[in-house]
């Protein structure tokens, strides 16, 4: 769904094909499954104004069509078929991306054209849920901002070998990060189950941390009876992340390792395990691998602490598969790590993996207690996280 729901974010947005960003143009009142919208172009513009659907391809599909008025005017007024992306066309010189859940009246004022030098705007107005959204989008573009500053400082000093520099900027960034969350949360959840609450969740939440927010949504989709696309998409997608949930039961399996040998997690049952997915063709995954061994040296005389690297979603054929391993981490000098091999991914994908290096920790009881996906940028910061990890769940 992340896929479907950012790609729909950035045409709403107007982030496609415009020189200059604008903020999403969201109507949410959950009123019922009709439209009421007029317009008003400052441009002089002849032809149709037309309103379309975006399907699940993202194809616009034309719904409704009205001349355009000599005083410039344009009107729509109907039923949709549901809630969704849609967009008013204007005379295929100026688009403006709409996110309907039904019941909405709206005032569009619209440029209607571009000129050379500027990108055609507009505005909309009778929409309750559209400052709020549009509000989310606005702190992200000023949090995207920050990153990208204090990235850029990070970097010189890195190149400075300046490491309180370093541990500063890493400080900053930590707080300003805890301050946009702590900003845009209540706003999302004023959203609620709008679909532009449930874009949001999806483009501005964090699905490892915030897990509770998904799951809290979809279950309240399911108990509102909202079955749309999207309800459904989001619903279906929770459902699928809920199998590698912190606080879960870790999905039991049985493995071999590179020697052929079975290997069954709930046999470890009293230790804690941290499961790392890996393939060969993932840099990320390669990058990390120097902090874990790091990790696993530093507590390799604690027998109540495993590591498993769990090769999968290898992009060779399965009769292939181990030798391709095997080779890669002698060549690499990982043939010391614990590999296990989970051929065909069905491993990964009940842990809830779309992503990796994707790592979990178990505790003592068989339960996820920690789970982070990516690289985390160096070694210390994977020899830090492995370390607060095993820790916490050993007590």
């Amino acid at each position: 769904m992340k896929r479907i729901i950012i790609a729909i974010l950035l045409m709403v947005s107007g982030l496609a094909c415009q020189s200059q960003p604008q903020q999403a143009t969201v109507a949410t009142t959950g009123a019922g499954s009709t439209y009421n919208i007029s317009g008003k172009l400052k441009s002089s513009v002849s032809g149709k104004v037309y309103l379309e659907r975006m399907n699940d391809r993202n194809i616009p599909m034309r719904l409704d069509s009205v001349a355009i008025s000599p005083d410039m005017t344009f009107a729509f007024k109907g039923k949709m078929p549901e809630p969704g992306i849609y967009q008013i066309n204007i005379a295929n010189q100026q688009i403006i991306g709409l996110v309907l859940d039904g019941g909405e009246t709206l005032n569009i004022t619209a440029d209607g054209v571009s000129t050379p030098d500027k990108a055609a705007a507009f505005s909309v107005e009778g929409s309750p849920m559209m400052a709020k959204f549009n509000q989310v989008v606005a702190e992200s573009q000023k949090f995207r901002q920050i990153q990208t500053d204090l990235q850029n400082q990070f970097d010189a000093a890195t190149q400075k070998k300046d490491e309180k520099k370093k541990k500063d900027i890493q400080t900053t960034y930590q707080a300003s990060e805890e301050k946009y969350n702590a900003t845009i949360k209540p706003i999302i959840a004023e959203l609620g189950t709008s679909l532009s609450g449930l874009i949001a969740i999806n483009n501005f939440l964090n699905p490892e941390k915030d897990f509770e927010v998904f799951a809290k949504t979809a279950k309240q989709l399911e108990a509102e009876g909202k079955n749309h696309f999207f309800a459904k998409l989001f619903v279906q997608d929770v459902k699928r992340r809920s199998a590698g949930a912190v606080g879960a039961d870790a999905p039991d399996f049985s493995l071999v390792d590179l020697e052929g040998k079975s290997v069954k997690l709930s046999e470890m049952r009293g230790k804690v395990v941290v499961l790392d997915f890996w393939a060969t063709w993932c840099g990320p995954c390669i990058m990390s691998f120097p902090g874990m061994k790091l990790s696993m040296d530093k507590f390799k005389n604690n027998p109540n602490v495993k590591f498993l690297f769990v090769n999968t979603y290898e992009r060779v054929d399965v009769s292939q598969w181990t030798s391709t391993v095997k080779t890669f981490v002698k060549q690499r000098g990982f043939d010391t790590f614990p590999v296990i091999m989970d051929i065909g991914g069905d491993v990964a994908g009940s842990y809830g993996v779309n992503g990796i290096p994707a790592k979990f920790c178990i505790d003592k009881e068989g339960k996820i207690k920690f789970k982070s996906t990516g690289y985390l940028g160096s070694s210390d910061a994977i020899v830090k996280e492995m370390t607060a990890w095993v820790e916490e769940a050993s007590k």
